[in-house]
């Protein structure tokens, strides 16, 4: 399956460094993306919205958003309301003219969101070109077509998600805490592609901290709370990942990368949403297989 033979690949270890260097990066340099989507809940709110043509100055409503985000317990209603105000304020999204309900109020995201989505869709897209089977001719010219494609996949994939195989523990863990995922990112970047050396590596909670615009005792806490799920290892200023973190956590990035891949060859090959198949065609997991 894909996601195993990316697994495989020797190209895969240039993908995750090219992640870990460059999604980090956008979160650094747009600092207010921690809190419009620094954790998973924020993040699968915005990505739904931006999937419904936000992105393309498109309108939707926070009703269409909740019926995708809510029901699952990734984020609350009263929260989404909060993200949007606080979007709003931040030249990030526009209201407009009511149609009744509040609930049902026309929004749009603007501004340096829509930028900063499309610069993270970019990354991710060229990460996973190694294993895109159209030819390079063949691909859209149109940077933001080609982006646009990717973000329709993530909200395609945030209404299938109880039919899609879940993140480990670890990604998960992570994925749950602003800015968890970017500073994993860091930490597999500061650790190299063998995150399983005894030695560790040197990672400054307080640069970090400086860096995403949060306190040193919020990434003491993330590292902790880390540590305790075994997911790593503190030694002063030093830390080490757990080989069997590493290796789940390979493979959540690895499904990553096949469902880029996977999607930007399906909607040029058919125009037409995943088979329904999709879950087992990403990954190569099903009841009876577990992370390599």
């Amino acid at each position: 399956m894909l996601a195993n033979r990316i697994l495989r690949d020797d190209a895969f270890d240039d993908a995750v460094m090219h992640l870990c260097a460059h999604i980090p990066a956008i979160f650094k340099r747009e600092r207010r993306l921690v809190r419009a989507f620094g954790d998973f809940g924020a993040f699968a709110a915005v990505m739904c919205a931006a999937g419904l043509g936000a992105s393309h100055g498109m309108p939707f409503t926070l009703a269409a958003v909740q019926a995708v985000v809510v029901p699952p317990g990734w984020i609350s209603s009263r929260r989404i309301r909060a993200l949007i105000d606080w979007l709003e304020l931040e030249n990030a999204a526009q209201r407009h003219p009511p149609r009744g309900d509040n609930r049902e109020r026309p929004w749009s995201l603007d501004g340096w969101l829509p930028v900063a989505i499309e610069a993270l869709a970019r990354t991710y897209l060229t990460a996973a070109s190694p294993w895109e089977t159209a030819p390079a001719a063949d691909r859209p010219q149109d940077t933001v077509i080609e982006t646009g494609m990717l973000i329709d996949g993530v909200s395609w994939f945030l209404r299938h998600a109880r039919e899609l195989p879940p993140p480990s523990d670890e990604m998960r863990m992570f994925l749950g805490h602003a800015p968890g995922f970017p500073l994993l990112l860091d930490l597999l970047l500061a650790a190299g592609t063998d995150a399983r050396d005894t030695a560790g590596c040197e990672f400054s909670r307080k640069a970090a901290a400086r860096a995403y615009g949060t306190s040193r005792a919020h990434v003491t806490a993330l590292l902790a709370r880390a540590e305790r799920a075994h997911i790593l290892r503190r030694n002063g200023s030093r830390i080490t990942l757990n080989g069997l973190a590493w290796q789940n956590l390979r493979h959540d990035l690895a499904y990553q990368l096949a469902f880029v891949a996977l999607w930007a060859e399906i909607v040029r090959t058919s125009r037409s949403p995943p088979p329904p198949d999709a879950p087992e065609s990403l990954s190569g997991r099903n009841a009876s297989s577990n992370p390599e």
